[in-house]
């Protein structure tokens, strides 16, 4: 559409805003202050920031045409990160903020950059905030984005949407001060603080004579200021629940843990503080699941350091692996989730609840016991097999070639996910399936987890310098963006309405939906 076009039609929704006009102006995007007027216009599948004000102001924007008119100006301007910017000072709600304060918080991790608009389609007016931009130093790697592109890929669809209710920046599972500073100097508004490396779980399978010697190792006064604090101790968690210490309690605690707490401790003073971030602790990269002790113990040294998190990720009982449904005993993650419940809400914080997408037959749990409080649910890997449904249904053939490649090459990312996906018999074998047996590729587990966890090495798999599959699914995904949008706007709405209470069962919530496949 020419520039003179696209002014009559401006000056049309300054009189008229839901006026009849060229339908690539995204309607949703359209914010009129006065005579200014800024929008999202689409042409086939390219994007561009049509901006019409004071010729003078405007020119904060890069443009790539622009017309006059009198003492005022219309732009085309690319989605890029400069014009972001000089849109952020009009409009602040574009830019992340603090999700402090919200009772329901769900971590969406876009790893492509394209979920985004989907996602505050269907969450608007849901009461949950969303963190959008969620992303790991891992993720990042293996997708070759960096921070600051997945902030601005979330900010534009923010403003496509004309989404004004609020959304987050997590940088996700940082380990160390460079991590946690490249997150918040590329603009992340909260870390996720993964104790990993400061969590020694080895203690954990030591013999009660060992773990006494390594204990032992400890001076006088740390060892005394701790036993005098919690052995032999019981604190009541305000429910009729208690916490106890015996003497392994205490000195697993002590060793497996105080190390992160420390670090916790400097992590909140020198960038928390200072920056004003939401803070997330995560423990639950162990082998083994949290105990109430050990939590009360993390949870109560933090207090005593005036340290409280919004958000504290336990290894919660069971198994939350990669793209598939909880694995464990429904009965006893009630009743361990219910204690670890008890100790947050005793400290102030929300329990979260990470690699939280498809935990259908979980979420019931979650919502009866966190939803008066609140939650934190992180469920990134969704956006990635939805993106490879479309692939599925509009491309089978190299849907094929995708799971033949990812199959073949699953041990690359054994050292990044724990899943029981196996090429030894469980997953399909690709020799076995015909295009027509592709769409079941995304119902089956096994072979969804060979999906999920491959997602890097499809992205950047090169031959001669040139990406062998990158390009080819991002077309798809641009010439069937309807497409996309549905099926990740039907699988998130099942997370949501669980969470949310507005469903009570896994059966319920999957018939309530149509059929993906």
């Amino acid at each position: 559409m020419n520039l003179k076009n696209l002014l009559t039609d401006v000056k049309t929704l300054i009189e008229d805003r839901n006026a009849d006009v060229d339908s690539g102006i995204y309607k949703p995007s359209v914010q009129i202050d006065r005579r200014n007027v800024y929008l999202i216009y689409r042409e086939g599948r390219n994007k561009s920031l049509v901006v019409y004000e004071d010729a003078r102001a405007i020119k904060d924007f890069q443009a790539d045409e622009c017309l006059i008119d009198d003492d005022y100006a219309l732009i085309k301007a690319p989605l890029n990160f400069f014009n972001n910017k000089a849109l952020a000072k009009r409009f602040a709600w574009i830019n992340p903020s603090s999700r402090h304060g919200r009772k329901y918080t769900l971590g969406l991790g876009d790893r492509l950059g394209n979920a985004s608009n989907a996602h505050l389609k269907l969450l608007k007016g849901k009461g949950i905030f969303p963190v959008l931009a969620q992303q790991s130093i891992r993720e990042l790697l293996l997708s070759n984005r960096t921070f600051t592109d997945v902030i601005q890929a979330a900010s534009w669809s923010v403003f496509e949407e004309g989404y004004t209710d609020g959304w987050g920046a997590d940088g996700d599972h940082v380990k160390n001060a460079y991590e946690i500073d490249y997150a918040v100097r590329s603009g992340a508004t909260m870390i996720t603080l993964d104790l990993t490396e400061k969590t020694h779980t080895e203690f954990l399978n030591y013999s009660d004579e060992d773990l006494d010697a390594e204990y032992n190792k400890l001076s006088d006064e740390i060892r005394h200021g701790f036993e005098e604090k919690y052995l032999n101790k019981k604190f009541d968690l305000g429910n009729g629940q208690t916490v106890e210490f015996t003497n392994r309690d205490l000195k697993e605690s002590v060793l497996v843990f105080n190390e992160g707490v420390l670090f916790a401790e400097y992590v909140n003073e020198k960038f928390v503080k200072p920056f004003a971030l939401d803070f997330e602790i995560s423990v639950d990269e162990t082998p083994v699941s949290t105990t109430p002790a050990q939590h009360y113990f993390f949870a109560n040294e933090l207090a005593d350091a005036n340290v409280t998190p919004e958000t504290l990720a336990p290894r919660f009982y069971g198994e939350f692996q990669k793209g598939i449904d909880y694995i464990g005993d429904l009965a006893r993650f009630e009743k361990e989730f219910a204690e670890h419940e008890a100790i947050a809400e005793k400290f102030g914080y929300k329990l979260s609840v990470h690699s939280g997408s498809d935990k259908l037959s979980a979420y019931p749990i979650i919502a009866r016991l966190a939803n008066g409080y609140g939650w934190h649910v992180k469920t990134a890997g969704t956006n990635w097999l939805e993106a490879l449904r479309v692939v599925a249904h509009e491309d089978p053939k190299f849907m094929l070639e995708l799971y033949k490649f990812s199959y073949d090459n699953l041990d690359d990312v054994k050292a990044f996910y724990v899943f029981n996906a196996q090429t030894d018999g469980k997953a399909p074998k690709p020799e076995t399936l015909t295009e027509d047996d592709v769409k079941m590729l995304l119902v089956d587990d096994d072979a969804r987890q060979v999906l999920h966890t491959m997602y890097g090495s499809i992205l950047g798999y090169t031959v001669n310098y040139k990406n062998v599959y990158r390009d080819r699914l991002f077309d798809i995904l641009e010439t069937h963006t309807d497409e996309y949008d549905r099926f990740l706007n039907i699988h998130m709405a099942e997370h949501v309405d669980l969470l949310q209470g507005v469903e009570t069962t896994k059966e319920a919530v999957l018939a309530k939906y149509e059929p993906k496949n």
